[in-house]
Order: structure tokens, then C-alpha cells, then sequence
């Protein structure tokens, strides 16, 4: 059976930068057309968008069937809504504003069954997960962890101030930096013993390098920019989102007829 995760663990693993793009607009062409491009995975923004369980499930058929892995970023740690996720074959979850460990440890008990982790709270029945039984049942059920990546996010202060405890959860695969939410968090503050964000960053990415996770962060355009982040060590980023893209594409493509048909 196809394994998503391993294969993504194998290109971290050799070194190789691991590259997303995301998706948040309804139709699943979006995903299956970023898997044909050569994305290593399609991040699935079930947080901000309007995605609905059946949205999701079309996005991870159209980014699988293309060739990528599949990460869904939720919108939260409740085990009765992600247990539906989990078990249409999701080759990794992003946790937003996890902020402390006891929130890190909800989002992996949630995705993890009760014999197989302390305090797991998943059901059995994940069907497409294992390819409808077609697939390496048994070896899910023993090692789900095998075929799932647990992605938390920091994007708060709190976040930032936690992240030894939250990097010390058994089962947390990675980091996601969330810099805009940790820079309005670290702004919220309104104290002079704040520290600047690029500070913050920089404590997140080492300290998460150091405990042998996967660092992750949202990829600028700027290639200065995107050359620091690398400098910091980010093994894996989301470099494109649908809807920045289409819209940018729309006006360069107005602002072209405007200037040949306004002369």
C-alpha cells in the first residue's frame, strides 16, 4: 500500500526539501493540478476555508491520485470530528494554535487507539485509510503513527514559550510556524520585554531541529527571504496557495488588457 508519510519521512530523511502547496478552494482540481505539477503534497486547509467532510475527502482522492501526499490542516483537537478524517487516509494532520502540551497531547491522542497510545482516543474503522481493506490493514491498526504525521503548529507566544514541552510529546512528528499569528500574539503583549519575532523564529526552528522533528514553515516568494528561512533550517514549506494565485494571475492579466486596450 502507498505510504504518504514514509515517503514524505524519506525525502526529509535524505535531505531533500519537502515542498506543499495549499488548497482552499472548494474544487478538488485544485489538488489533483498541484500533484500533476510535482508538489510533494497538497496542504488541505480545512481551517480558514469553508471545507466541509466531503470537500476534504474529494481534495485527498484528487492530491493522492495524482501522485502527492495528502495533509489536512484542521481546525481543531475534537476526536469526534477528526475520527471521519482520519479514516479517509490523510497522509498527515496540522494541529493550529497549539499552544501548550496538553494541547499537543489531545491532538495526538485523538489520532491515535487506546491500545496503541496512553489516552488514545480514536475509534476503529478507518476504510479508506486502508484502502478499503484492500490495503495493509493490520500493520494500520498496530502502527497508525506509521502512515500519519502529526503536525503541530505554533503561532502564539504561549506557543513559543512551550515549545520544549510540546517538542517532548510522544507522537508529535513536526512543527508549522504560524509568523503572522505569533507576530499579532507577541504585539498583544504590549509589553517592552517582548521579544521580536525573528527572534521567536529562529528559538522555534533550532529548538525543533534539536529535538530530531520536522520544521515547517509558510514559504515566501522572495528568494532573500526564502534563502533565510533554509539558513534557519526549515525542511518543509507550503510555497503556493490557490486562491493568492489566481488572484494574482487575475490582475496581471487585467492590468495586460488595460494597458493594450487603453492606449
Amino acid at each position: 500500500m502507498w505510504n504518504g508519510a514514509q515517503e514524505i519521512r524519506g525525502k526529509l530523511s535524505s535531505g531533500r526539501f519537502v515542498t506543499g502547496f495549499a488548497a482552499t478552494l472548494s474544487d478538488p482540481t485544485v489538488s489533483e493540478m498541484a500533484a500533476c505539477a510535482g508538489y510533494d503534497f497538497v496542504f488541505i486547509d480545512a481551517e480558514h476555508p469553508p471545507m466541509d467532510r466531503q470537500t476534504i475527502y474529494h481534495h485527498l482522492i484528487a492530491a493522492q491520485g495524482g501522485g502527492a501526499a495528502a495533509m489536512v490542516r484542521v481546525y481543531g483537537d475534537d476526536p469526534h470530528w477528526l475520527k471521519a478524517i482520519l479514516d479517509m487516509g490523510p497522509d498527515g494532520v496540522i494541529f493550529p494554535f497549539v499552544h501548550n502540551a496538553d494541547i499537543a497531547r489531545r491532538c495526538v491522542a485523538a489520532c491515535a487507539y487506546p491500545d496503541v497510545y496512553i489516552g488514545g482516543m480514536r475509534g476503529q474503522g478507518p476504510q479508506r485509510a486502508v484502502r478499503w481493506g484492500f490495503g495493509e490493514t493490520e500493520s494500520y491498526l498496530r502502527q497508525p503513527d506509521k502512515y500519519l504525521l502529526k503536525i503541530m503548529q505554533i503561532e502564539s507566544y504561549e506557543g513559543w514559550k512551550n515549545i520544549d514541552d510540546i517538542l517532548a510529546i510522544p507522537g508529535v512528528d513536526g512543527i508549522y510556524i504560524g509568523p503572522a499569528d505569533i507576530s499579532r500574539s507577541l504585539n498583544a503583549k504590549h509589553s517592552h520585554d517582548a521579544p521580536p519575532l525573528a527572534l521567536v523564529c529562529e528559538d522555534v526552528f533550532r529548538k525543533t531541529r534539536a529535538a530530531g522533528k520536522w520544521m515547517g514553515a509558510p514559504l515566501p516568494s522572495d528568494s532573500a527571504r526564502l534563502s533565510e528561512l533554509l539558513e534557519m533550517g526549515a525542511q518543509w514549506g507550503v510555497c503556493g496557495i490557490d486562491s493568492e494565485i489566481l488572484a494574482g494571475s487575475m490582475r496581471s492579466n487585467l492590468a495586460l488588457l488595460e494597458s493594450c486596450t487603453q492606449k
